[in-house]
């Protein structure tokens, strides 16, 4: 499972997540991006990369389970 994290005081409701994820990203009534998979894998990782690139104020970022100390 991936984690993506929406920075909702800098998202400008430009609407690139979701040309370009339109699997994993839509948006509310306000226009800004909501995720629409609660729980994304690994197959939807480029979307969501792709998303990430085409946020014009980078709102987007994935974070990365922690790895656990050996």
């Amino acid at each position: 499972m991936l984690q993506v994290v929406i920075d909702k005081d800098v998202c400008v409701a430009c609407g690139a997540c979701v040309l370009a994820g339109p699997d994993v990203f839509d948006q509310n009534e306000d226009g800004q991006a909501i995720m629409i998979v609660d729980e994304p894998d690994e197959s939807l990782r480029d979307q969501i990369e792709e998303s990430i690139d085409a946020c014009p104020v980078q709102a987007l970022k994935i974070v990365e389970p922690a790895q656990e100390a050996a």
